[in-house]
């Protein structure tokens, strides 16, 4: 049954506010159910929507925000395996070259990446912490005023 059809029956019809029940479930399971359905699957997109772009900017600021680290890792990472095979190689030679080789501006260089990047590697460690302590903090906070 239709909605023209209902108002034209409910015109011609003195009881405007009573249907049969038939009625009311040919208009649950037709036009009600429809619009349901749609919505729900209207609201479903646009909550997928919603949390993908939500994702996406939160990628996009933490590679933003990580990548000096990153940078700093990778540096240190290198300049260490560098130092170990060009300033204090693991042979006998090495081991006598080692005072040399310590003073040369190339090793000395290496040591200052070495030392710098992970001071640098420890401050991003505790800015990690205290960004998740104060997560945990906010959350806390919230849960225990509701």
């Amino acid at each position: 049954m239709s909605k023209n059809h209902i108002r034209k029956r409910n015109e011609n019809n003195e009881n405007n506010d009573e249907l049969s029940v038939e009625e009311i479930h040919e208009i649950n399971d037709t036009e009600l159910h429809k619009y349901s359905k749609s919505a729900f699957i209207e609201n479903m997109y646009t909550f997928i929507i919603t949390i993908t772009k939500l994702l996406l900017n939160s990628i996009v600021m933490l590679l933003k925000v990580s990548g000096i680290y990153l940078l700093w890792i990778c540096l240190h990472y290198f300049s260490a395996h560098l130092y170990i095979k060009c300033c204090v190689p693991n042979t006998i030679i090495g081991f006598i070259m080692s005072p040399i080789m310590i003073s040369t501006p190339h090793c000395q260089g290496l040591r200052w990446i070495i030392y710098n990047a992970s001071g640098i590697i420890n401050n991003m460690w505790l800015v990690i912490g205290a960004w998740v302590y104060s997560i945990i903090w906010i959350a806390g906070t919230e849960y225990h005023n509701k």
